[in-house]
């Protein structure tokens, strides 16, 4: 029988006609989304090669919630958003006495999926392969398993087919919650992933392996790019400082300060005399042999006016950037409006150039190489342009690193939604060493590489569209 689905647009409702026979053929689904919104893209097409999911992997499963026993060295542990950003740096460390904690470790080749989340937001449904960097760490139970067969299938490529669009719509259709739609591992088992020949599917997997091993490269040299800055600038490892607050619970940061710390503008916040931040000047006063303010090292330190957003669809609109865009691996792109936003060129972000972002999550650090030229960005990102009197490369290893990050956060202010403005940034303390242009080529060749690994997973992409399509030979 023929379904006829039918979208009907009343008010924010989604209404949708289809055949009973449709529900009670086994899905007995009530949501219109499920009928609607994602359509079966490998139905358009002239192909019938295809193997359940489950038969693919050795297990497709999820991990029970539970209590998290945070301590400062262990076991790492990443949130479903950690996975998707670019160095991996895990958001807190759980003890190995924790119970059952082998039952959350991850290993190397799984596939992750994250399978809660609003739509919107993209990271529904979003997935990583498991390389050396994530394996033997831990993971939340928002984030499905994948234990791929890989005597019946190419990891790479199995990963390769759960990203195209053809499978993307399918995925996220078997969301289901009124408040956070969820994935489970039951409604994706008889997923079909089309199946092409030994040759073709092992081209495509070692695409999207390269492409992970070029990012954790990429991870490999800005670390190291990182430890010559304190190299070079003789800087010891700041180390494990603890606040010296005089809450006894040390939920609050109440500091006890002398006058003679008190600059001209008289601040009263205490993060702004937090020990980490002043142990960090001290070094760099006490060990480098030259050190400036940021703003002696750049052209221009600024961020653009607020103005309106007209969200649009791609092809009408240019990408815009938010704040937790620039450290993402490949980021959730929205696009605002090419004919109803003034002043456009004003927003683009230039090669070269740093990004910070400068409201609510602080600090993250962004570099403009390889990535996202010309795009517009917020209004909540500081660009920084940096002068003949240092290398942008190095500038973004020294920002980005632990000494950068406490004495970027010391100028944070606002009793709600933390801040930080241009002005204040241009006063953090930055080393200067003669081997500027030896660090900043490790950054540039770290981004290099990961512009590389969007290039390999394109291109594998598109070998995957043109075989499906009839395009390609898939024998």
């Amino acid at each position: 029988m023929k379904i006829n689905s039918v979208l009907l647009e009343k008010s924010d409702l989604l209404y949708s006609e289809v055949s009973s026979s449709e529900i009670f053929t086994g899905t007995f689904r009530l949501d219109s989304q499920y009928y609607t919104l994602f359509k079966n893209k490998f139905a358009n097409l002239s192909f019938d090669n295809y193997q359940n999911l489950e038969d693919c992997c050795v297990e497709i499963y999820e991990v029970p919630p539970f209590k998290h026993i945070y301590v400062k060295k262990g076991v790492p542990f990443y949130t479903s958003s950690d996975l998707f950003n670019n160095e991996f740096i895990p958001s807190h460390f759980l003890t190995e006495e924790m119970p059952n904690i082998y039952r959350y470790k991850i290993t190397k080749s799984q596939i992750l999926m994250a399978r809660s989340g609003n739509v919107e937001s993209g990271i529904l449904g979003k997935l990583i392969i498991v390389g050396n960097i994530l394996n033997r760490s831990t993971t939340s139970d928002h984030v499905l398993r994948f234990t791929v067969n890989s005597d019946v299938i190419s990891i790479g490529y199995l990963a390769t087919v759960l990203m195209s669009e053809f499978c993307k719509g399918q995925i996220i259709k078997n969301a289901a919650g009124s408040v956070i739609p969820a994935i489970r591992p039951d409604s994706l088992r008889n997923l079909q992933i089309p199946r092409l020949s030994i040759l073709l599917e092992n081209s495509i997997g070692k695409l999207a392996i390269n492409a992970v091993e070029k990012r954790e490269e990429a991870i490999f040299l800005l670390n190291k790019a990182r430890s010559l800055v304190l190299q070079h600038n003789h800087l010891p490892l700041l180390g494990d400082t603890e606040l010296e607050t005089l809450d006894p619970d040390k939920e609050t940061d109440i500091h006890l300060v002398s006058n003679n710390e008190f600059t001209q503008d008289y601040r009263l916040d205490a993060h702004f005399y937090n020990p980490m931040a002043k142990k960090a000047i001290n070094n760099i006063e006490k060990f480098s042999n030259t050190f400036e303010i940021l703003q002696n090292l750049t052209n221009s330190i600024f961020m653009c006016d607020r103005f309106s957003r007209n969200y649009v669809d791609k092809e009408y609109g240019h990408p815009f950037l938010s704040g937790k865009n620039i450290i993402q691996i490949r980021p959730d792109l929205k696009y605002i409006s090419l004919s109803e936003t003034s002043n456009i060129e004003n927003l683009k972000v230039k090669k070269g150039w740093i990004l910070l972002t400068r409201s609510g999550t602080l600090g993250r650090v962004g570099f403009i190489w390889n990535n996202y030229e010309d795009f517009t960005a917020t209004e909540d990102i500081v660009r920084i342009v940096s002068n003949d009197n240092v290398d942008s490369g190095y500038l973004y290893a020294f920002l980005s690193s632990e000494y950068g990050y406490h004495l970027i956060l010391r100028y944070k202010f606002g009793a709600v939604i933390d801040h930080l403005t241009p002005n204040d940034i241009g006063f953090v303390l930055v080393p200067i060493c003669r081997n500027q242009k030896e660090i900043g080529d490790l950054v540039r060749q770290a981004y290099d590489l990961r512009a590389e690994a969007i290039r390999l997973e394109d291109e594998a992409q598109e070998i995957l569209t043109k075989a499906l399509n009839g395009r390609e030979s898939v024998l």
